[in-house]
């Protein structure tokens, strides 16, 4: 039922109503508890118009909710209607609302409480209780002028994030794709997340790295084609000049240019900025930051810019993949670039094109006095690798902006000794200099064929990185963020039992399909297990095995019987990598979720992460010992809360 002007042009709907006639769109089904969201655009041209969205109406809009938005004095108002008469629930002005500009409008109903974020601004958030309409319909109002909306949906509560293999606690979008993580930063009190969605940046924001809100398309399609991968950072002094008119300091991203209709998309860097803390984004000029050297119409593989600050030489560094090495460049000013150095070819390549670099430094074992350059790539499937993989080297930028490795070309180091971590990238400008990252849970043998419905892709927990020395070598180490364990609920825990073949399962009483395992085991000096581990998301034949073989100290993800493996035929199901026990003790961190599970061991020495399609009825776990004896010195299981659901 509408009242009121409504057109529809391309997916975007377009409401007019006057200062005495509110118009009013109304879909046709009743609801009660759900999650309702969707863009809001205030027309320009009718600066003192307000728009929202209408929920628990009645058919004509005559009662119920509205939460309307104000550009013209930067209000946010939550009402209701009786008839003629309009209540406020409760208001806020601190959103820099404006005409023109997209705002993203989230609504929670669940019984009497009501929750609203615009713009994904936690700060000024709506939470409020109120009875009297406990369900009705919904739609779109406009009054005093024009509005437009897009990406309109309503999902009922019971529905939201509980769809079959949908993540509880990793990042997925609500709807769509989700691939390459792009442009993370830090800045002003929020984490905002950025990643590949049909060649488009798509956005999400966050305070805590778990808790996400979902933006409006941040960096779309331009006159010079596709936005691919890249990279954000806050000019905090406004080097650019970019920001005198926004307190001196702002957001610049750096994407790929790619052009469909020219030779290999003929990649180049654009970039883009905000004056608005990542709310809306001005492409910067008309062409590149630093344009295909191949030529104006350059076939060469030039992608996925990242940029980083190199205190040190008082400049800033950016790397680009070309495919078969990483091409290195500096500036002063965050605009204008100057190649210093090309790294990789020869016998640096092992198999896929080399994609989605990082560049950052990290002191070795903790001492400040002892840093180290860390540049990872992804490199794309291929059979040498099984797919796709990821790896990194360690070594110095030297002044003149040149790459030296610490180690021989041949050396590889991997990032990963699963399949699904792909892209990795790190935040840009994280509190107390943490290094944290995040990457892509697929792989390019089957990046878009995991049997989901309505959302495609998750991406990997956020964890935090560290340079350290095992046995005489530096490694990178990964670790689940500490912000993780605010999620912990019940607590099971095992200490000082040993577990031969005969015993009985200690994990028995224990079940769950999102939760975190932390465990440390001994090997006794005679009569040590030859294999020994946990059977993780178990139940209807399925399994999948997490576990450690002290014949060859391999540690290892067996995800054969793990449930939905026939979507791609190069599905591979069996991952290890050599951990040496530390005085005897191997260590586990597991983290298990719907669809995925990350092993970490020995504290991050080597790490795992992998996409596991069990029926949510495998819920079950167990830990087995083959061939002798392991000592579980100490065993916790926590169950892990849904971070879509539990706050709302």
């Amino acid at each position: 039922m509408s009242r009121g002007e409504w057109t529809l042009n391309q997916n975007i709907v377009k409401g007019v109503g006057s200062a005495n006639a509110e118009a009013t769109c109304i879909a046709d089904s009743v609801t009660s508890d759900f999650v309702f969201e969707g863009d809001v655009t205030v027309d320009s041209l009718t600066p003192q118009a307000v728009a929202g969205l209408m929920f628990r109406s009645d058919r004509d809009g005559t009662n119920g909710y509205i939460l309307r938005i104000r550009p013209s004095d930067h209000t946010v108002t939550l009402l209701k209607k009786h008839g003629d008469t309009e209540t406020v629930i409760q208001s806020k002005s601190g959103i820099p609302l404006k005409t023109g500009n997209k705002h993203h409008i989230e609504i929670t109903a669940i019984g009497s409480n009501l929750t609203v974020y615009v713009d994904g601004y936690s700060a000024e958030k709506i939470v409020a209780q109120d009875a009297d309409f406990l369900s009705g319909y919904a739609g779109m109002t406009v009054k005093n002028g024009a509005a437009y909306f897009q990406d309109v949906y309503l999902t009922p509560y019971s529905n939201y994030y509980t769809e079959l293999y949908r993540p509880q606690y990793h990042f997925t979008d609500t709807r769509g794709w989700a691939s390459d993580p792009n442009g993370l930063v830090y800045f002003e009190g929020e984490y905002h997340l950025f990643h590949q969605d049909g060649g488009q940046w798509a956005h999400a924001i966050s305070t805590d790295l778990l808790h996400w809100k979902q933006m409006p398309l941040a960096l779309k399609w331009n006159h010079l084609g596709h936005i691919w991968s890249g990279s954000t950072v806050a000019d905090l002094t406004n080097a650019s000049g970019l920001f005198g008119d926004s307190g001196g300091k702002g957001l610049i991203a750096y994407y790929t240019s790619f052009n469909p209709n020219k030779p290999n998309g003929n990649q180049k860097i654009g970039a883009a900025y905000s004056k608005d803390k990542g709310r809306t984004w001005v492409y910067y000029g008309d062409d590149a930051i630093v344009p295909n050297p191949g030529g104006i119409n350059g076939s060469w593989d030039f992608r996925d810019p990242k940029v980083v600050r190199d205190d040190v030489n008082n400049r800033w560094i950016m790397v680009v993949s070309g495919g078969d090495h990483i091409r290195f460049f500096t500036s002063t000013d965050l605009l204008h670039w100057t190649w210093t150095d090309n790294f990789g070819y020869s016998q640096y390549i092992r198999g896929g094109v080399w994609e989605c670099p990082d560049l950052f430094q990290l002191a070795v074992d903790g001492n400040a006095n002892n840093k180290k350059w860390v540049l990872m790539i992804s490199t794309g499937g291929n059979p040498n690798t099984q797919g796709s993989s990821a790896e990194y080297f360690i070594g110095q930028v030297t002044a003149d902006g040149k790459f030296v490795n610490d180690n021989l070309p041949g050396k590889v180091l991997l990032t990963d000794f699963g399949k699904e971590n792909y892209a990795g990238m790190s935040f840009y400008n994280t509190p107390d200099n943490r290094r944290i990252t995040m990457g892509w849970m697929s792989n390019w043998d089957y990046p878009f064929s995991f049997p989901t419905e309505g959302w495609k892709g998750q991406l990997t927990i956020p964890r935090e990185l560290s340079l350290k020395t095992v046995n005489g070598n530096v490694i990178l180490a990964q670790n689940p963020i500490s912000e993780l364990s605010s999620l912990r609920g019940t607590d099971f825990s095992v200490n000082n039992v040993s577990v031969t073949p005969q015993s009985g399962n200690i994990l028995g009483t224990v079940n769950g399909n999102a939760y975190e395992i932390v465990v440390e085991l001994q090997l006794p000096n005679s009569g040590a297990a030859t294999e020994f581990g946990f059977r993780l998301r178990e139940g209807g034949g399925q399994k999948t095995v997490v576990g450690y073989r002290s014949t060859d100290n391999k540690m290892f993800i067996d995800r054969s019987a793990s449930g939905r493996t026939d979507f791609a035929s190069n599905f591979t199901t069996l991952h290890e990598a050599v951990v040496q026990p530390v005085n005897g003790v191997v260590r586990m961190h597991i983290l298990v979720d719907e669809s995925s599970l990350e092993l970490f061991g020995n504290d991050g020495a080597v790490v795992f992460s992998d996409i596991i399609l069990p029926d949510s009825t495998s819920s079950g776990m167990s830990f087995y010992a083959s061939g002798g004896t392991v000592v579980v010195k100490s065993l916790h299981v926590y169950s892990l809360k849904n971070t879509w659901r539990s706050s709302m």
